[in-house]
């Protein structure tokens, strides 16, 4: 597993380099399968305000089948790319718990600290808000790929679905799916693609495979232990008085049997 190095752009540099890349043949067709299935995703997401961090294709938008009333999309050169906010991963200049949904593509392959643009995901979502990591799969011909890359978007580090929803769990987020997508080799001609696009009927038996993988998580504030505390008391208490009562009935009941003269 490649390591973070001075080969490695920062997030901030390797944003230029993976919209251009994005605009390729290859990068168009990824792009069209990972939309494909952010309608099945995100039609279930609702709230005020979603953010994608990281704009890897200007003029489209790819949480508009979100149910949310307002969309923003963060870069590191915001004119240029047409993006609302520049700003960096791992410092994102948002409010805490303001944000239903965080969108982040290769956000994680191009960070010194994963652990820190995680923990700053985790700071602006609301409670039960969700988050969607997108990366490429090293246990693919991507990951093959990516041992001779030595450009963006080749030149990040590679963490595999496991490590992140391990990340992700530390943290407290609740994984909902995580699938790869993207069966086609990572062959930059168009008419290649087009003969391969057959090879995405496999995906049934080759998912595992795919180039592109997505992590769809919730994030969880309260712990399950606590709300079965909070459930067990009132109940307990409701319990012990009405049995009481009753008690308290039947025991008077029963001494009026005893005097009762008939």
């Amino acid at each position: 597993m490649r390591k973070f190095s001075k080969n490695s752009p920062h997030w901030c540099d390797a944003q230029p380099e993976l919209r251009t890349w994005y605009q390729s043949s290859l990068g168009t067709a990824v792009l069209d399968t990972v939309a494909d299935k952010f309608d099945e995703i995100l039609p279930g997401i609702f709230g005020y305000q979603g953010v994608q961090v990281g704009q890897i294709a200007p003029g489209r938008e790819l949480l508009s089948s979100a149910g949310l009333h307002r969309r923003l999309v963060i870069d590191s050169f915001a004119n240029e790319s047409g993006s609302h906010i520049s700003a960096d991963v791992e410092h994102l200049p948002i409010s805490s718990d303001c944000v239903n949904l965080v969108f982040y593509p290769h956000a994680l392959e191009f960070c010194e600290s994963p652990h820190g643009a995680l923990r700053e995901a985790d700071r602006i979502l609301t409670d039960d808000g969700h988050l969607i990591v997108m990366g490429f799969n090293p246990y693919s011909t991507f990951g093959v790929r990516r041992l001779l890359g030595r450009v963006t978007p080749w030149n990040g580090k590679s963490y595999s679905r496991a490590r992140v929803q391990d990340w992700l769990s530390v943290l407290g987020f609740r994984i909902v799916s995580t699938e790869t997508v993207f069966l086609r080799p990572p062959l930059n001609r168009p008419r290649l693609l087009r003969k391969t696009r057959g090879i995405e009927k496999t995906q049934r038996f080759l998912g595992l495979a795919g180039g592109v993988y997505l992590i769809h998580a919730r994030k969880q504030t309260i712990p399950m232990t606590m709300a079965r505390q909070q459930w067990l008391k009132p109940r307990g208490r409701l319990v012990t008085g009405a049995f009481a009562q009753r008690s308290g009935r039947t025991a008077a009941n029963r001494d009026s049997d005893l005097k009762d003269p008939s």
